[in-house]
């Protein structure tokens, strides 16, 4: 609940206390009159009955909407707090602005002001009637407001700490919940990458370790090396740190994608590009990559970054992963990835593209994938670039 998930309690505390308070005055003012013992217990006791209608009227918020049977409870309230005139007379003391409070909490605006405005006058005619002076009418008046404010005030400050306190709850909630998406994606889009081209690179060794040992040894340390980078991927994930290049990763792709025999074209025309646009274009180029290995018979693979500075609305830089495979879904069972070295069956989709769009759209760009027409799949992304100092004409900013 944190250092303030006190808060509520001691406000629930306060409004208990408040018109306890004011019973306590009323029972001293009541015996200030000095009318008797007897007279003392059954006034005593009309105050009593009072504040419990009171602590009920004050329950929580969410409570008293769900109770049907307020209005009762509200005309009870009314008769424990005008009958006593009739038998007590002047002498009568009651909790002030009880039952106005109790209006003000339990009925719906703005009816409830307009009963408590005529519950306040009413205090004027009321007191004339007992055969006291106008002054002391308009004084029961405004005592009858100041008290009806004060226990309403300290209900709803009370109501409002708790609705604060679960606000405050929802809302970490909520961030503990962004950041498991963060993490779930950062696993998926950073380190399934590498773990994609170790299982594949190891299919590969099973190819070549009869063939060609002496190349199945070199695959043997290719593929030690991406398992000691798809280590210190887990960790960045974990520490919340990452750092991702698109040149860099654009390269090791094409290194990753010749080693199995699938041929590769790189251009990338304006890097380097501002750092959250570089990363995300990097993490859109690991998708598609590991894509058209998983999920196509792909013997080509094209990434290709271009710029769009003539756009009224800013610089856009434009990515485009293509290869000549079928597209992802289309037709797996047919899928050739097992049919040669280093090649695997393909697997059901899964929430890369989701996560893809999920990026983009938080940078403000948008994507599209899908087939291209032509026996391929085209993945492509438009992001907006904050600087226009990483500018190169090239294609429109639109995917």
């Amino acid at each position: 609940m944190g250092r303030d998930g006190g808060s509520p309690r001691v406000a629930r505390a306060i409004v208990f206390l408040v018109p306890v308070g004011f019973f306590v005055a009323s029972v001293g003012a009541t015996a200030a009159n000095r009318d008797g013992v007897g007279h003392l217990v059954v006034a005593t006791a009309v105050l009593a009955v009072t504040l419990g209608l009171h602590l009920l009227h004050s329950t929580r918020a969410a409570v008293r909407r769900r109770k049907p049977w307020w209005p009762w409870s509200l005309v009870a309230h009314g008769a424990v707090t005008y009958a006593p005139y009739c038998f007590f007379q002047d002498t009568w003391v009651g909790i002030p602005g009880s039952l106005a409070a109790a209006v003000l909490l339990t009925s719906p605006v703005p009816h409830a002001w307009t009963a408590f405005v005529v519950l306040s006058a009413l205090q004027v005619p009321l007191v004339a009637a007992l055969g006291e002076t106008a002054w002391q009418g308009l004084n029961s008046a405004v005592s009858h407001v100041v008290g009806g404010l004060a226990l309403f005030g300290v209900v709803r400050l009370a109501d409002l700490a708790e609705e604060l306190q679960a606000a405050r709850t929802e809302l970490a909630r909520q961030a503990v919940d962004r950041e498991r998406l963060r993490f779930a994606r950062d696993l998926h889009d950073l380190c399934g990458y590498s773990l994609t081209a170790v299982a594949l690179q190891s299919e590969q060794i099973q190819w070549l370790v009869r063939s060609d040992p002496q190349r199945a040894e070199e695959e043997l340390a290719r593929t030690q090396a991406l398992a000691r980078h798809a280590l210190s991927e887990v960790r960045a994930v974990s520490a919340g740190y990452r750092m991702l290049s698109l040149e860099r990763e654009a390269r090791a792709a094409a290194g990753l994608l010749e080693s199995l025999h699938v041929g590769a074209d790189v251009e990338l025309a304006g890097s380097p590009l501002p750092g959250p646009v570089d990363e995300t274009l990097a993490i859109v180029v690991r998708e598609g990559v590991t894509n058209a290995l998983r999920h196509s018979k792909a013997r080509h693979c094209a990434i290709r970054l271009t710029m769009d500075s003539g756009r009224a609305d800013g610089v856009w830089a434009r990515l485009e992963v293509t290869n000549d495979g079928v597209a992802p879904g289309e037709e797996p069972a047919r899928s050739h990835l097992a049919e040669g070295p280093g090649r695997s069956r393909p697997e059901s989709g899964g929430s890369g593209l989701r996560n893809l769009r999920e990026r983009v759209a938080e940078r403000g760009g948008v994507l599209s994938a899908g087939p291209d027409g032509e026996g391929g799949f085209r993945l492509a992304v438009a992001l907006p670039c904050a600087s226009r100092g990483t500018v190169a004409d090239g294609a429109s900013g639109q995917v």
